[in-house]
């Protein structure tokens, strides 16, 4: 032990000359643990050779898989949610292109069965064969064609303010609802509703017919409709191999809707666990999701010029076709367009963790805050005890807790949004910094005789609060 009467610099000679005695012995016991463990292995140093590859191949197929697992989502949402379908196709009733549409198309239909030129024309020869004068009969000959064209312009007009008028919306949106059904219906049926699947083929029970009309009597004062017996009858209407294919599909689109998103996030997060630079794969992973969103994104709009291109093929309003495409992806395109921005989000974090200079200077600032904030708290009286001893020893599982329930919470949101998003991140790094200010790191404790000059090896240095040392997320 140094004499403590003596010279101040001897003292403090002495004890750097221990500390580097101490320091070269520990050096030397370590080299010789590598060393022995090197020659046990055959002279050859194990290396994870395999960690590389295998987290670059589960980030790429997570990334094909983002595009995917967007379009099946949105593809489960609407078969499942009937109120979500009915709300996405109900306001096409009051789109004028799609009016416009169906009115063309039911003066079509009605010109097919009609002659309007026949109609008129065979009430003026009834009219001329009463014995007209031969001026009077030439006068009313010359009345055919504007006669023809008033009755379509009347037709047309009347449809026109049906289809305009708000009984059609009603009459669309319960449409949409009832074919909605019928397919729900059909593909889900388990034996219970009208149209089932039997060993015989697709059939159609009339026993729930035979009831309705029983019910719709009696109410209407019929009571002998009480004395109709019960029908247990399925009449056969084919084979069901379409039924068959539309419960496959059904199926399966629920099922990739439902699961496919939870597997794509799976594949990210074992790429990043076993990436031998986390840092360097959680920015990969961002960029790969912002690619897949934008992606299909960019699919999307470059599907509408397709959808335009093939109405006019088929002599039809590219309009009208256009607005029901719109309707049709703008969930999807929404969705892309967010998980995208989220993506950049991921990519940004992933260089904050990294191990570039910007990102330690980064760190760095954030840790000096937190530690004045710490002090600031301490200095008032504030002391987590225990709790903050859990956090300070657990932060890295406290951090990975945040940021999975944080995905979680967006999965369970979905169809995302921007708000959505912003949302979630701000609320999520509230919470990271709360649980990071309530720490009780051994560093910021008051300093004790024998703990003064231990202080430089601090956990807290070698996590990069000093601003140099291993990134975090390596």
């Amino acid at each position: 032990m140094p004499d403590m009467t003596g010279d101040p610099s001897g003292e403090l000679e002495q004890r750097v000359r221990e500390l580097e005695a101490e320091n070269a012995r520990l050096v030397a016991a370590t080299g010789s643990s590598a060393t022995e463990a090197v020659a046990k292995r055959g002279g050859r140093p194990r290396r994870s050779w395999w960690r590389a590859p295998l987290s670059a191949l589960c980030i790429i197929v997570a990334a094909v898989l983002v595009p995917v697992s967007i379009v099946a989502a949105w593809a489960r949402a609407e078969l499942v949610d009937e109120d979500r379908f009915v709300a996405m196709l109900g306001p096409l009733a009051q789109e004028p292109s799609v009016q416009q549409l169906v009115i063309d198309q039911t003066m079509a239909a009605i010109e097919q069965k009609a002659d309007f030129e026949q109609i008129t024309g065979s009430v003026i020869d009834g009219v001329a064969g009463l014995g007209l004068p031969r001026r009077a009969a030439d006068a009313l000959d010359l009345l055919r064609q504007p006669a023809a064209d008033g009755l379509r312009n009347l037709v047309q007009n009347a449809v026109t303010g049906i289809v305009e008028s708000d009984a059609f919306a009603n009459t669309w949106t319960t449409a949409v609802r009832g074919a909605h059904r019928v397919v729900t219906t059909t593909a889900t049926s388990d034996g219970g509703g009208i149209v089932v699947l039997t060993d015989d083929g697709l059939g159609v029970e009339l026993g729930p017919i035979v009831e309705q009309v029983k019910s719709g009597l009696t109410e209407r004062g019929f009571g002998v409709a009480r004395l109709i017996p019960s029908v247990d009858r399925t009449i056969i209407i084919g084979d069901g191999q379409t039924v068959v294919t539309m419960r496959l599909v059904y199926g399966v689109a629920v099922a990739a809707g439902t699961w496919l998103p939870f597997v794509t996030l799976a594949l990210f997060v074992v790429g990043i666990f076993i990436a031998r630079r986390r840092s360097l794969a959680t920015v990969g992973s961002g960029l790969a999701v912002a690619l897949g969103g934008g992606s299909l994104a960019l699919g999307l709009g470059v599907g509408a010029l397709g959808v335009t291109a093939a109405a006019q093929n088929l002599d039809l309003p590219p309009t009208a076709f256009g607005v029901v495409y719109a309707v049709l992806v703008s969930d999807m395109e929404h969705t892309a367009g967010v998980v995208a921005i989220l993506g950049v989000f991921v990519a940004i974090l992933g260089w904050a963790l990294g191990g570039s200079v910007s990102g330690r200077r980064l760190r760095a600032v954030v840790g000096g805050v937190n530690t004045s904030a710490r002090r600031a708290l301490t200095a008032r009286g504030l002391d987590t005890g225990r709790f903050g001893d859990v956090l300070w020893r657990a932060r890295t599982l406290v951090r990975g807790l945040v940021i999975a329930l944080a995905v979680v919470w967006l999965l369970f949101l979905r169809p995302l949004s921007v708000g959505d998003i912003a949302v979630v991140v701000l609320t999520g790094l509230a919470v990271a910094w709360i649980l990071e200010i309530l720490q009780r790191r051994p560093r910021e404790q008051p300093p004790t005789t024998d703990a003064a000059s231990r202080d430089v090896g601090d956990d807290d240095l070698r996590e990069g609060d000093s601003g140099v040392g291993k990134p975090v997320s390596d």
